[in-house]
């Protein structure tokens, strides 16, 4: 199964949110990273055949996702950032719900939401309304639905938005094990999000795509611009004004900084390892300053 994006562009007026997106996706776990307003949304809504692309083109091995229409969106689950639901609904009604909008045989779809209530953890509070529900249960509820059809194609726009950490890393590992055999595209701007279970990386800047790649790839064309360095309590703040400073800790000497930077930050500097993190704040360092 091979989805390709060629030259896909969306246009809201004078404001390019997709530009000119060139990329091939198979079976696997597909990490879309990026800044709030870098284009992720538009580009899964154009994918998923929410809205309608300003230029390019979508397909599915070799046909156009348009023309392929029910066909096509039978293959699709999606779970977008701002999850609707009903509050009166307890879990198991939406499911049933859901699960005839999507056309789904009823039989079938009640043995399929008995599945997915127990992967989901969900189980013992089917029958509660879902406006009692975590933001954690919440999120999990709305993968079920996107789970439902059994998708070849799985859309996940910020999946663990408003989690705690616990939460997160439980959803992680739900997404992980329904990855099988399907194109999974999750976008963030959490790197943890992403750093244990995707396959490749994808990070988005201005519309644009600007990497894309093996996790160790990415992490290989970033040796030699992270650095770690002691430098007097005081001389923080001037190190910040001038480097990306990716973390810092207080040390008896004075404080160590890991600082993301092509070139050496400060005489003594040593070379550190590189990580996911590093690769974004090398992406989008100082892109605050100039909003």
């Amino acid at each position: 199964m091979e989805l390709k994006l060629t030259h896909v562009t969306k246009q809201y007026g004078t404001k390019t949110a997709v530009d000119h997106i060139n990329m091939t996706l198979r079976e696997g776990i597909y990490g879309l990273l990026g800044a709030n307003g870098a284009g992720k949304t538009s580009l899964m809504r154009l994918v998923c055949l929410i809205q309608k692309r300003s230029g390019g083109e979508i397909t599915l091995d070799g046909r156009e996702i348009q023309e392929m229409g029910e066909e096509y969106r039978s293959l699709l689950g999606y779970l977008p950032q701002n999850f609707g639901y009903y509050p009166e609904f307890t879990a198991q009604k939406f499911l049933l719900y859901m699960s005839a909008l999507k056309g789904l045989n009823k039989h079938a779809a009640k043995r399929r939401i008995e599945e997915l209530l127990d992967v989901t953890g969900l189980t013992d509070d089917r029958n509660r309304k879902i406006k009692t529900f975590s933001g954690g249960m919440k999120r999990r509820l709305g993968i079920a639905q996107a789970m439902l059809n059994n998708p070849k194609i799985l859309i996940l726009d910020e999946p663990t938005a408003g989690l705690d950490p616990k939460e997160r890393v439980h959803f992680r590992n739900l997404i992980s094990s329904f990855s099988k055999d399907k194109i999974v595209l999750l976008s963030t701007h959490i790197v943890s999000d992403i750093e244990y279970i995707a396959d490749e990386i994808l990070v988005m800047k201005q519309g644009k795509l600007i990497r894309c790649g093996k996790p160790q790839t990415l992490l290989k064309d970033l040796e030699g611009k992270v650095w770690e360095c002691l430098v007097p309590f005081e001389a923080v703040a001037e190190m910040e004004r001038h480097f990306t400073v990716g973390n810092l800790k207080n040390e008896e000497q004075g404080c160590l900084l890991r600082i993301v930077s092509d070139i050496c930050p400060v005489k003594g500097a040593k070379e550190a390892q590189p990580s996911l993190e590093d690769i974004y704040l090398y992406d989008f360092q100082r892109e605050e300053d100039k909003r």
